[in-house]
């Protein structure tokens, strides 16, 4: 190769290389100028509000429902007259009540302790009422229509009146033992009632067939289908179990009937009276009237002033 030629390749790797480094000074100057981008601000996190414990949450839950509820069992005692009935057992029960009342307060679970007073409370109500069914049988002399399941209840009202006094009953005990007592007293009413309002309805219905007898139903409807109104209330009360509200209806009923079958027959009877009297004073009179044709009959058949019955009348 000659020196020409060297010469010229020589020249042409110098602008090659001059070329690249002008090119690469353009690139740096270019990333030189670029402004920067603005930084970006990071927002701090908002710390949630610490919410109470889930265990927390769930005692305060169970000792409203259960405050409730032991609340709705007092009112019950006190509505049976278990405050007075069983004044001791009861003051100690709410005692009780209220010092837990003042624990739950705090936020202590005491959601069992408060069933546990509920079921004291209970228990009074039911004893209350035992006792209310009890004097009623005896006041009412219907011990004969359930002689054993008077006797049923009187042992358990003798058991838990020993209950009460034991420091180791537990409330489950007490209420089983006041159930059994108005369970069994309540055996007793129904089966009385039962029988009691048998015999009202017989007594009623034959109050309504004298009724029907004097045609009550027509002479004093309003009054007569009252009555009829009772009797089926009666009906009703007692296919719905209730006896006791039976013979109260059927007494009533019975009542109306005979009410109202006295006022009809006595409108019949003066009615009656006076067609009598009527037929009476008819009768009177014909009498009289023949009594004085005999006494003083008329002369003839011929009358002054009246033509006779075969006369001929000229005609105008």
């Amino acid at each position: 190769m000659n020196s020409f030629k060297l010469w010229r390749i020589r020249l042409k790797k110098s602008y090659v290389s001059f070329f690249v480094f002008f090119a690469a000074l353009a690139v740096f100057a270019s990333c030189g100028s670029t402004p920067k981008a603005p930084a970006t601000e990071v927002e701090e996190p908002v710390e949630a509000p610490v919410e109470e414990d889930s265990a927390e949450q769930e005692a305060a839950a169970d000792n409203f429902s259960a405050l409730e509820k032991a609340e709705t069992a007092r009112q019950a005692a006190v509505d049976a007259g278990a405050d007075t009935v069983a004044a001791e057992q009861f003051a100690a029960a709410d005692a009780l009540f209220q010092s837990i009342k003042v624990l739950s307060e705090s936020g202590k679970d005491v959601s069992k302790e408060l069933a546990d007073v509920q079921t004291r409370f209970t228990a009074l109500e039911q004893y209350a009422k035992a006792l209310k069914s009890k004097k009623k049988i005896e006041d009412n002399n219907f011990v004969s229509y359930d002689q054993a399941s008077y006797d049923s209840g009187c042992n358990s009202l003798a058991e838990l009146e020993r209950l009460f006094v034991n420091p180791a009953a537990t409330s489950e005990d007490m209420l089983a033992a006041a159930k059994a007592a108005l369970g069994s007293f309540d055996n007793v009413l129904f089966k009385a009632y039962k029988a009691l309002a048998k015999d009202a309805r017989a007594a009623a219905f034959s109050a309504k067939k004298d009724a029907d007898g004097v045609k009550a139903g027509a002479a004093a409807k309003a009054e007569y289908t009252a009555a009829v109104e009772e009797f089926k209330a009666g009906d009703t009360s007692y296919s719905m179990q209730n006896p006791e509200s039976a013979l109260s209806h059927y007494t009533a009923s019975k009542a109306q009937f005979e009410s109202v079958y006295a006022a009809v027959s006595v409108k019949r009877e003066a009615a009656q009276k006076a067609m009598d009297e009527a037929k009476a004073k008819v009768a009177e009179s014909q009498n009289y009237a023949q009594a004085a044709d005999e006494k003083a009959p008329l002369p003839g058949d011929d009358v002054q002033g009246i033509e006779a019955a075969d006369a001929v009348l000229l005609e105008a």
